[in-house]
């Protein structure tokens, strides 16, 4: 997806409604609330504050919103999901353009959505179509220092098809559910980007290979990506699993038992690619996983080869599905 680089407009959301106190180098959700100070107290409800604030300004549209529920209702029908999908008249040109491009590979070419729904599956439609509205948001150039929205967008789809491939590897998670985790993982980059450039500029020029994002982030904002992109995600009614990938996906020990596994497969798709260069801010600085993530995959030796045998391959067909 060509864009012409420009530099990120001023900030959005104004200054004054980030909370000048600093937090620990903690995930703010992982502190004891019966500890809390009343300066603590006052820091999280202003953060509640202004997470809502920006969530409102980065709300799904109503069509996509539909398109989730009803992929998620086991009662839901073919039919349901063709009309959702076909209420954005923009939205069914670009399904069916991408069911039938070279990313597929189909055989034999799919001339309506109803087939291609049967076709692909109602998992396959949802994530087909949030990647068409998630692309929607890189519409706008912008580009600081090494980074620029291209290549943010670029992560998105790699890690997505990188996880969603380790998934098929392991066995532990259904391929579609860590693709949607890996495509939405940066979530919260995408909305400080666009809503809070000018704290979002401060943030790019204090990261670099041995300062992680998030504790840039933390010192600058008193918050990280992760917390308001699970704060954003939960708002947008993302399955549960997601919404765990997006907010733990720097520190999966803290995801909750039953997300676990999607939680380090999109932690390691996250840091094979940022590793092969496919940063989110055009630096690596993304840590390994833990051995601990390691062994609750419980991925083997034969595994951990088929996984980097198929990785290249992988980025590549990633490289032809960001350019939806």
């Amino acid at each position: 997806m060509a864009v012409q680089q420009t530099d990120i407009p001023e900030t959005d959301v104004s200054e004054t409604d980030i909370p000048e106190t600093d937090i620990p180098e903690t995930d703010v959700s992982e502190t004891d609330v019966s500890a809390e100070t009343p300066q603590r107290t006052q820091h999280e409800a202003a953060l509640e504050k202004l997470f809502t604030r920006v969530s409102e300004l980065s709300s799904l549209p109503a069509v996509a919103m539909q398109v989730i529920q009803i992929a998620d209702d086991e009662s839901s029908t073919a039919d349901d999901l063709c009309a959702a999908v076909q209420s954005d008249p923009s939205l069914a040109v670009r399904v069916m353009r991408q069911v039938n491009s070279s990313y597929y590979t189909r055989r034999h070419r799919i001339n309506d959505l109803k087939a291609a729904i049967n076709v692909l599956g109602f998992r396959e439609m949802r994530n087909l179509a949030l990647t068409i509205y998630v692309s929607r948001m890189f519409s706008d150039a912008g580009t600081y220092r090494n980074y620029n929205r291209e290549g943010l967008w670029g992560h998105l789809i790699a890690v997505a098809t990188t996880a969603q491939m380790i998934a098929k590897v392991c066995g532990h998670v259904g391929p579609d559910e860590a693709y949607l985790a890996g495509l939405l993982h940066d979530m919260g980059l995408i909305v400080i980007d666009q809503h809070m450039r000018r704290n979002f500029r401060e943030v790019l020029d204090a990261i670099d290979q041995e300062t992680p994002t998030c504790v840039a982030e933390r010192r600058v904002l008193t918050f990280d990506h992760s917390q308001l992109g699970g704060f954003v995600a939960e708002r947008w009614n993302l399955p549960e699993g997601a919404v765990s990938a997006i907010r733990h996906h720097h520190a999966p020990d803290a995801a909750e038992p039953q997300h676990r596994d999607l939680v380090d497969i999109v932690e390691m798709g996250n840091y094979l690619c940022s590793r092969h260069g496919i940063t989110s801010l055009g630096v690596h600085n993304v840590a390994p996983p833990s051995d601990a993530a390691i062994a609750r995959l419980g991925i083997s030796e034969n595994q951990l080869s088929s996984i980097f045998e198929q990785l290249e391959e992988t980025l590549e067909a990633a490289d032809t599905l960001a350019a939806i």
